[in-house]
């Protein structure tokens, strides 16, 4: 099944003038957003280094990235050596995490050869804090990560004043809406001219409705795989294509498992069961809580984790039963409301998850009428 290295493999003779810019190469740039490219591009918004020459200057500072499943160094290192990619100027980047503002946010710009250029969002990495941000979502209408990406893409736009894409995969798409939202209105009405969220989360339903929202929405493709479990949660106002993966479950967020035929996707002809059932449990638990529940299950939640003093997924993997110790003994720790508000906002979901289950049961087995 071919995906994206397949797709740079086939079409990275072509130049962006022989081929236009479409949605398999949104996701690329999307995912070259992961790189971990500080000491080799600045934040300042202008071209700086060709990808050829960031691939170029990575390996020589022998560089690795945090250990995560859509690692971004094979797609750099065929992109870099195609025509389609490997002429690309790069600049902008730009890599923050503030556990004290709950923020996690790298975004990087590639400048086109026919002038214009793609603000690429990174999605979520291998910090707690950065999932922490991700749950924020369901009780917070603007989070700092989002303002932030709206900040940068106002800074490009001070610097640059050619016509720009933005995308982004995973939280990077949720980013990438936004910032495309909420920038000035001059940047967003005259500049930016298309925006790709790829398997992103939404946003809280009045935050969706908002007109700045609305006003990007024309110009916005939003994709989810058939599984998805990711670009399901919370609310997006706008129709999803589906793309056939060749991973199952939660894998198919990884954006390498996409399946990919000629300058696009292949389209799925429905969402999975899985993905629906999900949608429809997390959709009842969510309208069972309010924003402090919400509030108060997300701090139990990341309170605990971050008590075992890891500071990314990875760290907490490799010392799993001092993690749990700290976990448990933070949870002991917490405040009884605290405490009851986490328990309780789980039993919702359980709840949820059993009412669909018993709902789907239902459906199956009532006999079905003779057709007439």
């Amino acid at each position: 099944m071919a995906n994206m290295l397949d797709y740079v493999a086939w079409r990275g003779d072509l130049r962006f003038a022989d081929s236009p810019f479409n949605e398999v190469d949104a996701l690329i740039m999307a995912e070259l957003a992961y790189l971990d490219l500080g000491g080799i591009l600045g934040p300042e918004p202008v071209p700086q280094f060709s990808l050829a020459e960031v691939c170029a200057r990575y390996q020589a500072l022998g560089k690795t990235q945090p250990p995560i499943v859509n690692d971004p160094r094979p797609l750099m290192l065929a992109a870099a050596g195609s025509k389609r990619f490997g002429n690309l100027m790069l600049g902008g980047y730009i890599d923050l995490v503030d556990p004290e503002r709950e923020l996690q946010l790298a975004a990087l710009t590639l400048f086109m050869e026919d002038g214009s250029a793609v603000a690429a969002f990174r999605g979520t990495d291998n910090t707690i804090v950065g999932w922490r941000e991700d749950f924020s979502f369901s009780y917070q209408d603007q989070t700092a990560g989002q303002r932030e990406a709206a900040a940068y893409l106002d800074r490009l736009g001070e610097a640059f004043d050619g016509p720009i894409r933005v995308t982004g995969h995973s939280k990077g798409g949720n980013f990438a809406v936004y910032a495309a939202a909420f920038c000035s209105p001059a940047l967003r009405d005259r500049q930016i001219v298309r925006v790709y969220a790829e398997d992103a989360p939404g946003f809280q339903k009045e935050l969706a409705e908002s007109p700045q929202i609305r006003l990007v929405l024309g110009k916005t493709e939003v994709f989810i795989p058939e599984s998805s479990l990711i670009g399901i949660l919370l609310s997006t106002k706008k129709e999803k294509e589906i793309v056939k993966s060749s991973a199952s479950g939660l894998y198919q967020h990884n954006p390498y498992s996409w399946q990919v035929l000629g300058t696009g996707f292949v389209d799925a002809d429905s969402r999975s069961a899985a993905s629906l059932f999900m949608d429809e449990t997390l959709q009842r638990w969510l309208d069972s809580l309010d924003d402090a529940q919400r509030a108060d299950f997300v701090k139990a939640v990341f309170t605990a984790m971050e008590s075992s003093g890891a500071m990314t997924m990875h760290e907490m993997k490799l010392v799993p039963v001092a993690t749990a110790s700290a976990i448990l003994r933070a949870v002991r720790e917490m405040d009884p409301e605290l405490q009851k508000s986490a328990f309780a906002s789980l039993g919702k979901l359980a709840a949820a998850g059993g009412g669909t289950i018993r709902d789907e049961l239902i459906k199956l087995l009532r006999p079905k009428r003779p057709e007439t």
